[in-house]
């Protein structure tokens, strides 16, 4: 009887997980469109390389909805068991909240395993892919992206301006071209009346031909001649027709770029994290040491001995015979004041001028290697961050059913309707607190596995407590509170018409 109750709930699940998932996916990949849209436009890209980044964006967002997708088809599940009676009837038959749990628990362990495998693995590479792909849209020159009133420049230091462009033939009126490429300034203007642009096939050569135009070009002087009474000596030619061809060697899309983010954190999988934590902590101790050293040397005991070029081992013993020598050796403890006061007020003066110059420029280094010092800190907490970002993906994926299914027995309503609503509202909160503890652990103020799990340290007592009460029947949201709160809904409406 268990195995085909069993069956029948993860049946009920799987179907409204799937659609819940896509959906979800579907509305952040909007999101993404929305904040590149800019950045793809007028490009020219083929509809393969538009797909295959459409693509390598949806599984980075799969962190994103494979959480909220699960907790929405949870509270559907179980709202619309418990709509149709159908949870009171397998409780009248002797089966408890937890045995009809059950089968989802290990269904949804599964996911979470499965999740950490994708984050672990899957994930890494793909941000690599659309990391790159990306990077390689944005630096891509425009084709013929030349847009009526506004410069634009298909090659560097080339600068295209027309005052109409019509986009079924490509004809334009009023061209203005600054030519910088000489690096001399505005030194080379082309202006035409009209014109039109073309692409080779192979698109690296950008074609215009134009018409009734002004071409201005200013001369360098030749030292071996005689000076011009001219200040500024230029040409100027006029033509009827003129084909100007411009080579777009950065037009193509270079796939070549992966190098430059390989080593990037998020393109990283926990071993390697790991590995590139441990690598970042010693190059920051050994930062420290410099540091350290430099402070002894140029700031604390002033001598002849270069400390830098000491080995590790040289530095420790010479520290310790400076401690040796100044403390624990009486006769070579030296008097400051007394000195001092023997010296006469020029003296005194060059003194302090002395020991002020050498106080600010100590505190400015100390001020200028504390930001690097942060620096290193914040960069190896970006690691450790993503090092429990995967695992906090698959335990969120548990503990959102945990919280979903006592919530969808609680409401007794299934559907897109109030599920939905509860279902963001819960997931909202989650994200909100996972992102600002997360900024917490950025700026160094948490550490990485108190700030990073603080958001699923509260959702672990509310789904106990709420898997508890329902358990109990001790909490329960009864038909006339619908009826209540629609009928409601409707006086207002009517108050408002």
């Amino acid at each position: 009887m268990f195995k085909q109750v069993h069956k029948y709930i993860v049946k009920a699940f799987i179907g409204p997980w799937i659609i819940t998932f896509l959906i979800c996916v579907f509305l952040l990949l909007m999101q993404f469109l929305w904040k590149y849209i800019d950045d793809l436009v007028g490009k020219g890209l083929e509809w393969n390389i538009i797909v295959e980044l459409l693509f390598y964006a949806s599984l980075t967002l799969v962190p994103l909805a494979l959480p909220l997708s699960i907790l929405l088809a949870t509270i559907m599940t179980f709202g619309g068991l418990g709509e149709k009676n159908e949870l009171f009837a397998m409780k009248s038959g002797g089966i408890s909240l937890y045995r009809i749990m059950y089968p989802l628990l290990i269904f949804n362990i599964i996911i979470s395993f499965g999740a950490f495998y994708f984050a672990n693995n899957l994930l890494p590479y793909t941000n690599l892919k659309m990391r790159s792909l990306l990077f390689s849209i944005q630096q891509q020159r425009p084709e013929v992206n030349i847009r009526n009133g506004i410069f634009t420049e298909p090659v560097d230091n080339l600068s295209i301006k027309v005052d109409r462009k019509y986009r079924n033939n490509n004809t334009l009126e009023g061209v203005l071209i600054y030519d910088h490429r000489n690096l001399a300034g505005n030194n080379n203007v082309t202006t035409a009346k009209a014109g039109n642009i073309k692409i080779t096939e192979d698109k690296t050569v950008l074609i215009m031909e134009l018409f009734d135009g002004f071409r201005y070009e200013d001369l360098k002087l030749d030292k071996n001649k005689k000076k011009s009474n001219k200040t500024r000596p230029h040409q100027t030619s006029k033509y009827k027709k003129q084909i100007v061809y411009i080579e777009l060697d950065g037009l193509g899309l270079d796939r070549s770029n992966e190098d430059l983010f390989k080593n990037g954190f998020e393109m990283l999988n926990n071993q390697q994290l790991t590995l590139a934590a441990d690598s970042l902590s010693r190059s920051l101790h050994k930062r420290e040491q410099e540091i350290w050293f430099n402070l002894k040397k140029y700031s604390l005991f002033k001598g002849e001995a270069s400390w830098l070029n000491q080995s590790e081992e040289q530095k420790q013993i010479a520290q310790i015979e400076v401690q040796e020598l100044f403390i624990e050796d009486p006769k070579f403890a030296i008097n400051s004041d007394s000195v001092f006061a023997n010296l006469n007020l020029n003296q005194k003066n060059k003194v302090i001028d002395f020991a002020l110059n050498y106080s600010r420029a100590a505190k400015q280094y100390v001020e200028v290697t504390d930001i690097e010092v942060q620096g290193y800190k914040r960069w190896i907490a970006r690691h450790d961050i993503e090092w429990h970002r995967k695992y906090m993906l698959s335990i969120a994926c548990l503990l959102f059913f945990l919280v979903g299914a006592p919530l969808g027995a609680i409401i007794r309503k299934g559907g897109f309707g109030l599920p939905v609503i509860i279902s963001v509202f819960i997931f909202l909160i989650y994200y909100v607190i996972s992102i600002t503890f997360e900024k917490t652990v950025r700026e160094l103020v948490l550490a990485p596995e108190i700030g990073m799990w603080i958001s699923s340290y509260m959702l672990i007592p509310v789904g106990f407590f709420l898997i508890y009460r329902t358990a109990n029947d001790s909490m329960r949201v009864s038909p006339h509170f619908y009826r209540k709160l629609k009928s409601i809904f409707q006086r207002n409406k009517s108050r408002n018409t």
